[in-house]
């Protein structure tokens, strides 16, 4: 008897045993649920994927980073591209360098991006490379200054010979119709400031009684500006006034003006509404600025952009954006909003 409980208890032992060996065999079954999870990983990625597809890239290509014009037009760009919903760059040379420029406008063309629009320093030295871009696909538009033998669809700001002879009207009109005066000229390739002297020089032929002794280029550069004034005002002690061309010839004549202590003696007229300007126009040493209207200028460029990115046409080669006169009389209106 002793012996069958014996034996009946070892079949009860492995019994048990196998009843948990089994239990543990039947886990591995269970695996390929756990993982199911991880065969949705995929689904994540897609959103990451349709934003780098909806974002649309448009680079401006400025002459140069120092020219305090050009923040007006960075900002219009900005706030234009907030706007929009697309991604815009601001890039140039730190100074105003032909070769400098170029060499970034082929490294933008590399990025493929949806449009460009560049203002030459010289627009022979970017012909190529607007080539290029045409050729890859994308728009470019020149902008601010033009490049018309080149293959940009269009030229989109001041329409410079007229800006030019605004400007002679003025200066004309602020030293009494007489006088002797100097041009600070600006970067001598460029086209617009050798427009805005062409017609400057057309309009103010009008006035036998008003004399150009000298014409002196200042690279863009607010240093040379007033280095050049400086010798000017030296070498034609009886000067009666400036015409400053581009956004670096007010600054640079009114320091040196405002320097020789004869702030309201010579008078400083020229573009643009830059800070340094609106400076010395506040303190007496600049009678009159014209405004290119950079702000709305560059927004209306980054817009016809988007549109021809999207296949749309344009209806004209020429887009004018006008000038508008700045007085001490009108200058703090006028700075109430952007232009």
């Amino acid at each position: 008897m002793k012996r069958v409980l014996i034996l009946l208890s070892l079949l009860l032992l492995l019994g048990l045993l196998a009843a948990c060996g089994g239990g543990e065999a039947a886990a591995p079954a269970e695996e390929p649920v756990a993982e199911a999870p991880a065969a949705e990983e995929p689904a994540a990625e897609e959103p990451a994927a349709e934003e780098a597809a909806s974002e649309e890239l448009y680079v401006f290509l400025p002459k140069s980073l120092d020219n305090p014009y050009w923040d007006e037009c960075r900002i219009g760009m900005e706030e234009k591209a907030a706007e929009m919903g697309v991604q815009a760059e601001f890039l140039g040379p730190d100074t105003a360098d032909a070769a400098k420029q170029v060499a970034i406008f082929e490294s933008v063309i590399a990025r493929n991006p949806a449009g460009i629009a560049v203002s030459p320093n010289d627009p022979a030295t970017v012909e190529a490379a607007i080539k290029a871009a045409t050729e890859a696909g994308i728009p470019v538009l020149a902008w601010d200054a033009d490049a018309p033998d080149s293959m940009r669809l269009a030229y989109v700001g001041t329409s410079n010979v007229a800006a030019g002879e605004t400007a002679a009207h003025e200066l004309a009109k602020a030293i009494g119709e007489e006088g002797k005066i100097a041009i600070l000229h600006g970067s001598l390739s460029a086209a617009n400031a050798i427009e805005r002297v062409e017609g400057f020089e057309k309009a103010i032929a009008e006035y036998p009684n008003i004399e150009i002794v000298a014409t002196e280029p200042t690279e863009d550069s607010v240093a040379t500006a007033l280095s050049k004034a400086e010798a000017l005002l030296q070498a034609h002690p009886d000067l009666a006034a400036f015409y400053g061309v581009t956004g670096s010839g007010v600054p640079g004549a009114a320091g040196a003006v405002k320097q020789a202590d004869k702030c309201g003696d010579v008078a400083v007229v020229g573009f643009d509404v830059v800070p340094q300007g609106i400076e010395a126009m506040r303190e007496g040493c600049a009678q009159v600025l014209i405004s290119q209207r950079p702000y709305g200028m560059t927004q209306q460029t980054l817009e016809m952009l988007q549109d021809l990115h999207n296949g749309g046409t344009l209806d004209q080669e020429y887009y004018d954006t006008g000038v508008e006169s700045v007085y001490p009389e009108t200058l703090e209106e006028f700075l109430t909003t952007h232009h």
